[in-house]
């Protein structure tokens, strides 16, 4: 109990600790007052977008009100949707920060096969941890139909660190950080805090093997649960966007946005397609790539800080008016 109480305290932090929340008036989504954006001359209609938003983040604060506003300014007809776990905004807050990533899946998974604007298939944008979740849905839901995902600075290849502490001389909160990491394959953990059960080190596979209660499953890295079903059902899809920050400090390596992971024997960065998770191909993500099927962008910026236009390049070139 003691430690979930300081998982707790740290997580619920936001003056302390880095978050992923999308904020609109901050220089994570920054354009001119009252810019809106028009459909294009050649518009027609593209399939439903669902969203999912980030770690401390809800389905109804400004910045993913925002994005679902520029959707429709694209695209006016669309039929946009936003994952939430709660309808009280502040609890599904809460929710992106505590419980069961696997039920939380679950959830999702049905609400969205009750949707009758989504039952033709849909194209799928997720924030974050928001990007991982999306990811799971598709692997485990067969009841939805996800054409095409973009994911934001997601943790695919899970996270080396827990939410950061937001100043560097904030001793206090690196020393709490610390303690918590070393308790973060306590089943208890595992079960109840978010950001634990997509914590991967590959200085402790065996560990996050045997203990992993989400991340694990969904990259289909253990022989013992692996399943042919959600891999087929993640190489259906008809495009994979990654979009990765340069100055990350909240998802750390930055690279697991790429799929990339750190090498237990060098420390360093293992190219993406090195990785044993790409050689055998545990997921489908050789046979996508190698179908031409995954897209790489790079924003230099932080963690989830891009520009307006780029938002609409992406909504543009993927979900409206030509890929």
């Amino acid at each position: 109990m003691q430690i979930l109480q300081q998982l707790v305290l740290a997580l619920s932090s936001t003056s302390e600790m880095a978050s992923s929340r999308l904020l609109a008036d901050d220089n994570a989504f920054s354009s001119p007052a009252g810019s809106t954006w028009g459909p294009p001359v050649n518009y027609s209609r593209p399939p439903a977008i669902v969203l999912w938003h980030g770690l401390g983040d809800n389905y109804n604060s400004s910045g993913m009100l925002r994005m679902a506003e520029i959707i429709n300014q694209i695209m006016p007809t669309v039929f946009v949707h936003s994952v939430y776990l709660e309808e009280k905004p502040l609890d599904d807050e809460k929710r992106s920060l505590f419980g069961d990533a696997n039920i939380e899946v679950d959830i999702a998974c049905k609400q969205l096969a009750q949707i009758p604007e989504l039952t033709e298939g849909f194209g799928a944008i997720g924030f974050s941890q928001g990007g991982l979740f999306l990811r799971a849905l598709i692997e485990r839901c067969p009841n939805v139909t996800v054409t095409k995902l973009v994911t934001f600075g997601s943790p695919h290849m899970g996270v080396l660190e827990l939410p950061l502490c937001a100043r560097d001389d904030d001793w206090i909160c690196k020393k709490r950080n610390a303690l918590l990491k070393k308790q973060v394959w306590n089943s208890s953990v595992q079960k109840s805090v978010i950001p634990a059960q997509y914590f991967r080190d590959t200085l402790q596979y065996s560990n996050y093997l045997e203990h992993s209660n989400f991340l694990c499953d969904v990259n289909n890295e253990n022989p013992a649960t692996f399943s042919a079903d959600a891999k087929k059902r993640f190489e259906r899809l008809e495009k994979l966007v990654l979009i990765k920050f340069d100055q990350d400090t909240t998802l750390v390596p930055k690279e697991s946005a790429f799929f990339q992971e750190l090498s237990s024997l060098t420390g360093q960065l293992v190219g993406f397609e090195n990785t044993r998770f790409y050689k055998q191909d545990l997921m489908g993500l050789q046979k996508l790539h190698k179908d031409n099927k995954i897209d790489f962008y790079s924003v230099n910026d932080q963690h989830m800080h891009f520009l307006d236009q780029f938002f609409v390049e992406i909504v543009g070139k993927y979900f409206g008016f030509g890929l």
